[in-house]
């Protein structure tokens, strides 16, 4: 009986022994995202343009690597003549982050409007969030914002590793 009574205690004194999973401490990402189209499809319902497409990317600052990318462009005309253009992507990288080499997956969203339904036309504002990771960037978490013209882009947001 009282061997029954003492492993509840030692398991308990086990776990207040373990040490606590700690996340590191956040840190600033920021750098450039520049990148191409590499193929596009368009298909259209009324005064909406949908354009899926894939592009290339090349990261520089804290995340240092290239991409290759899947989004789709959402361009809706207004009444008053504007046009409304959201993107939401996913983004497949590989490289380094804070001199540890890897790849993850991130999703980003933006939106812009124009006068056009050419999404180059004006300046894009969007987030990013960083959503799988393997190498030594398995432990990596994020997000931020990006913007910018189309094909050269800010990025800035926080990161930090388990």
């Amino acid at each position: 009986m009282k061997k029954l009574l003492a492993l509840p205690l030692v398991a308990a004194a086990l776990i207040v022994a373990a040490p606590p999973a700690m996340a590191g401490p956040p840190s600033d990402a920021e750098g450039e995202w520049t990148y191409g189209v590499t193929g596009i499809d368009f298909r259209y319902a009324g005064n909406t343009t949908f354009a899926y497409g894939t592009e290339h990317s090349y990261f520089t600052g804290t995340f240092d690597g290239e991409s290759d990318d899947e989004f789709v462009v959402i361009c809706h005309e207004m009444r008053t003549g504007m046009f409304n253009n959201w993107v939401r992507g996913t983004i497949d990288f590989t490289g380094s982050v804070e001199g540890r080499d890897g790849t993850m997956t991130m999703k980003f969203v933006g939106k812009q409007t124009s006068t056009t339904c050419d999404p180059s036309d004006a300046i894009w504002n969007g987030t990013w969030t960083v959503v799988g990771d393997e190498g030594d960037l398995a432990d990596l978490h994020g997000q931020g914002t990006w913007t910018g013209p189309s094909f050269d882009l800010d990025y800035a947001g926080r990161i930090h590793f388990d």
